[in-house]
């Protein structure tokens, strides 16, 4: 048996459309986040606005061959970055040819890892505070820790306590757009970066060295452009899928 609802009832009307607003409003939180993302890497812009970008960009990347290291039984030593926007991790251990070439891919797939998992997060109010606040806690241990410079001090010090003020103090919306940006900038560094994924030599400050896709080459077998073209289509399919799981979800829950 079907009750019916009283004439000009429209409780369910506003409900049905309330998730699709919520989406829409989702989805244009990314649009413009991927918009201004796209003005800022190729539109002239001042370089002191694109430059704290790129560095974090090489900080996730060098962050991957770090903690890879280690979770694979090494020590992580430290983490340089130069003012060019390249960085490098040293780390020590004795790894097999699988771990070696697992160590190197890790870097490349650093920022689109991390940006698949603030994508999530974007998902709810608790999730982005976390997922900023665990983002603040790994720069904090960067300079407490692993620091090998002073300008990868001073970065990682200004990130920790900026980033450690929008998970303490930021509004849902804030904490949305922030999550949304910073995932947006690391997964298009994955492709506005991708010519690293078919060389075989790094030029950086330190000087060149062996690319990440020769090292693979190196442990294991086949041509370093076929593991860079690998690694470029499981960044995109991390993206594509973290994106589509935003997309189907409410961004941040709403407030009674």
């Amino acid at each position: 048996m079907t009750k019916l609802a009283p004439q000009g009832d429209t409780s369910s009307v506003i409900a049905s459309s309330a998730p699709s607003s919520a989406r829409q409003r989702a989805f244009r939180a990314l649009l413009v986040v991927a918009l201004l993302t796209l003005a800022l890497h190729w539109l002239p812009v001042p370089i002191w606005l694109h430059w704290p970008i790129l560095l974090g960009s090489t900080l996730a990347h060098e962050f991957g061959h770090g903690l890879a290291a280690l979770l694979l039984g090494g020590s992580f030593e430290s983490l340089a970055l130069f003012a060019d926007g390249s960085g490098v991790a040293s780390y020590r251990g004795q790894f097999n040819a699988p771990q070696s070439a697992l160590i190197a891919a890790a870097g490349l797939l650093g920022p689109p890892i991390a940006a698949s998992l603030l994508l999530l997060a974007a998902r709810h109010e608790r999730s982005s505070r976390i997922a900023l606040m665990g983002c603040a806690l790994f720069c904090a241990l960067l300079v407490l820790l692993w620091a090998g410079n002073l300008l990868t001090l001073f970065y990682a010090g200004v990130m920790g306590l900026g980033l450690a003020a929008l998970a303490l103090r930021g509004t849902p919306v804030v904490l949305q757009w922030s999550s949304l940006f910073i995932a947006v900038q690391l997964g298009l560094a994955s492709f506005s970066r991708a010519d690293y994924l078919f060389t075989a030599v790094a030029q950086t400050s330190a000087g060149p060295m062996p690319s990440d896709v020769a090292q693979i080459e190196a442990a294991l077998w086949l041509p370093y452009w076929v593991w860079g073209a690998g690694l470029a289509v499981l960044s995109a399919l991390l993206l594509v899928g973290s994106s589509g799981l935003f997309l189907r979800s409410l961004a941040v829950e709403e407030s009674n």
